[in-house]
């Protein structure tokens, strides 16, 4: 991996590394939905901890690792403002976590979402101050996120209907969270290093391993020794069996030596007194950009990072010296043909067609980015034109809930005099959400309250 500092910001995620280390998010994609609270006390590298946990919605699993990780980072790029709150769209929220662009990815995005919000935990140990530079010692109860608005919202916050890619989503982050995030103690993962493991146990593994193997000098090592029934609890396993925990391991380690990020695990001694060792490897983990280019035309993961370790500058060339032959309806097995270019240099002659392959890679990754930028601008675009040639009565139904969370600090007789005005075509619904929206995330909400209600008075 490349130095912290030299990472360019679309690339790097951000997490604060306290919760990172307690183990609260399960590395299992699936979890015992009757699991409600639980207790965990381990002990990592001689560092205890200790933490009491209650989720009414299941505990966080899966793709929750990517959210948190998601709203983490965009709460790093909004400079963390002090009111908490991160004023983003399930469509950047999840673009940032890494998840496909469908309508189940943001039914998972909803989902984890109300889990977050709703895991509550109890730290007695294993909480580091950055500010005091020591070890907090008193228990103290934080959340990953205190509150959510958005849009659709009734009054329930726990409904959460189905998210609109294009709608404004407000998260508050917990408050020890976001104060830590402040104090800059926090990590930088490797963004493409997230997007090359295909499965969530393998990032929430790669997250857990970066927040532990950094030791109490601030130094990452080379390897990490830690007990398998500690372990287990730190990675959120449900099971105490020694052999499933193995079993639950092992895919996320597979995953995380084919990318070059470990350059072995070994595990050592016989049923609960089993210890694994994680060996890093040296912080040169391939370009995943040369990998997917190797994937995509038919190389497997695995062959696809020793090739991009040993042939990574001809990589582009290879890949589209196969493609222009597939174009001339030559190829039966392009995956084979790309592999043994690769393994041959000067055996195939380039066609002078060919052009610059790097640059017209470059090219279009440049496209599909505009491409996806204008596609979302549109939809945004689009949804609010809608809204904005309703009728004043439907374009109030259209805007109520988010309108009615973000005013309701007017009461109850404002409130109704509002969708009165809004309902007759003297306020525009559509503004008045835009204008308190805007001055939310600006710090000047009192202002525009104010402002509302001389506007309010009866001329």
């Amino acid at each position: 991996m490349a130095d912290p500092e030299t990472f360019k910001p679309n690339t790097e995620r951000r997490d604060e590394r306290n919760i990172a280390r307690l183990g609260i998010i399960s590395i299992q994609s699936r979890v015992d939905d009757d699991l409600k609270t639980w207790k965990a006390e381990f002990n990592i590298d001689g560092r205890p901890y200790r933490v009491e946990c209650a989720a009414p919605y299941g505990r966080p699993h899966g793709v929750d690792t990517d959210i948190i990780l998601a709203a983490q980072t965009l709460f790093v790029r909004a400079g963390c403002p002090a009111h908490d709150w991160l004023h983003t769209t399930a469509y950047e929220l999840r673009s940032v976590a890494g998840l496909p662009d469908n309508g189940r990815t943001y039914q998972r995005v909803r989902e984890s979402l109300k889990r977050l919000w709703s895991t509550g935990f109890l730290i007695g140990e294993g909480w580091y101050d950055q500010l005091r530079d020591r070890q907090i010692w008193s228990s103290d109860t934080l959340r990953y996120i205190d509150r959510i608005r958005y849009h659709e919202m009734d009054s329930e916050l726990e409904q959460l209907p189905g998210l609109d890619p294009a709608a404004t989503l407000s998260i508050k982050l917990g408050e020890q969270l976001a104060a830590s995030i402040r104090a800059k103690h926090t990590q930088v993962l490797d963004g493409r290093l997230l997007v090359q493991l295909e499965q969530p146990p393998a990032r929430a593994l790669y997250r857990l391993l970066e927040a532990h193997r950094v030791d109490s000098g601030g130094v990452r090592r080379m390897l990490l020794e830690v007990p398998l029934v500690d372990w287990r609890l730190a990675c959120g396993i449900q099971t105490d069996r020694p052999e499933l925990v193995r079993r639950a391991l092992t895919p996320a380690h597979d995953e995380l030596i084919a990318i070059n990020y470990l350059a072995g695990v070994v595990i050592k001694g016989r049923g609960k007194q089993q210890i694994l060792y994680y060996t890093f490897s040296e912080d040169n983990a391939p370009d995943p950009a040369l990998m997917e280019l190797l994937i995509g035309i038919g190389v497997s993961r695995t062959a696809a990072t020793v090739l991009v370790n040993e042939h990574g500058d001809r990589v582009e060339t290879a890949v589209a010296f196969v493609r222009h032959k597939q174009h001339e309806g030559r190829v039966r097995n392009p995956g084979g043909l790309v592999v043994d270019f690769l393994r041959h240099d000067g055996k195939y002659v380039l066609p002078e067609q060919l052009g610059n392959p790097a640059v017209e890679i470059a090219r279009r990754a440049v496209a599909a980015l505009q491409r996806a930028e204008e596609l979302a601008d549109q939809e945004i675009t689009r949804e609010r034109a809608r809204v904005a040639a309703l009728a004043p009565e439907e374009q109030y139904e259209a805007v109520k809930a988010s309108l009615k969370l973000l005013l309701k600090p007017l009461g109850k007789e404002m409130l109704a005099l509002v969708e009165e005005r809004c309902r007759a075509g003297v306020l525009n619904a559509m503004q008045e959400r835009d204008q308190a929206a805007a001055a939310m995330a600006e710090l000047r909400m009192q202002e525009y309250l104010n402002e509302l209600r001389s506007r309010l008075q009866p001329i």
